[in-house]
């Protein structure tokens, strides 16, 4: 049993997000997603993984209602009854569900400060110097935001979204984190300290969901996932322990793969080179 049962017991007046049958596709092409059904746990880190098309960015808009699903659907359920993550309206939805891009994009000269500010909700400039601090970008603060480091950038969104997440524990309104590939420009420093406030979130109740490439992060990071293959159809789901093994991502990424052991008896999960000494587990 993967450790998101234990917390979505824990967190039972929170809300559990839910795709059913879940189909999609983008004019003129073909079907991105092929009737995804998956529930998406609070107080636990969800991976979304699969290959390049799989349909795990258009997943998280889906599920962030940002995107309306050729058929199937996306719920929110309180316990009292399931209502369409669609028919809630814009405000209120944003303050169940905060979505992070990959590539954070500020269209006008704002500072760093001004773009954590528009996750607005919870309160003033006590929460954006918290989420700052968080993230450790307090001495950027005044800095323009086109200015920062690309994965300065993305320490900057993650701050955005604690603010728009802050009293998550306190008001009894279920939340959730989708996070599209959110440390990919990070250093290996600030993706353990990322990595660290998201696993922070869950202890408030949060569910996160992260679109994860790095398949030894998720393995590492995730209390579950859920693997696309190339046809956007679910190929794998469960604790990240048992779903995320070798034979599991080689039928879905076509290559093979094995665990690296490290001097600390971790062990890497990495595509199985020729001539590569890989120790299984």
């Amino acid at each position: 049993m993967g450790r998101g049962i234990g917390h979505a017991a824990r967190y039972h007046l929170y809300m559990t997000l839910r795709a059913s049958n879940l189909s999609f596709a983008y004019p003129g092409s073909g079907p991105v997603l092929d009737g995804v059904t998956a529930s998406f746990e609070p107080g636990a880190i969800t991976a979304l993984v699969g290959p390049n098309g799989a349909g795990k960015s258009t997943l998280l808009r889906l599920l962030a209602g940002l995107r309306t699903p050729g058929s199937g659907s996306v719920t929110l359920d309180d316990g009292e009854g399931e209502r369409s993550v669609a028919s809630i309206p814009p405000r209120e939805r944003a303050k169940r569900i905060a979505y992070l891009a990959q590539r954070p994009e500020v269209a006008f000269a704002y500072s760093l400060a001004q773009v954590v500010a528009f996750g607005g909700f919870a309160g003033g400039r006590e929460a954006v110097s918290i989420a700052l601090d968080t993230v450790g970008l307090a001495d950027r603060a005044e800095m323009p935001f086109a200015h920062l480091s690309a994965g300065q950038q993305q320490l900057g969104a993650l701050a955005r979204v604690l603010v728009q997440l802050h009293g998550a524990r306190n008001d009894g309104v279920g939340r959730y984190l989708l996070a599209d590939e959110p440390m990919s420009a990070m250093d290996p420093a600030h993706v353990v300290e990322s990595s660290a406030i998201m696993r922070n979130l869950t202890h408030a109740g949060v569910g996160v969901v992260l679109v994860v490439h790095d398949l030894s992060l998720a393995r590492s990071i995730a209390d579950h996932a859920l693997v696309l293959d190339g046809a956007g159809r679910v190929a794998a789901a469960g604790p990240a322990g048992e779903t995320l093994t070798p034979d599991t991502l080689e039928a879905v990424f076509g290559v093979g793969f094995a665990y690296l052991a490290g001097p600390s008896g971790a062990a890497a999960l990495i595509p199985a080179h020729p001539g590569r000494a890989c120790s299984p587990t």
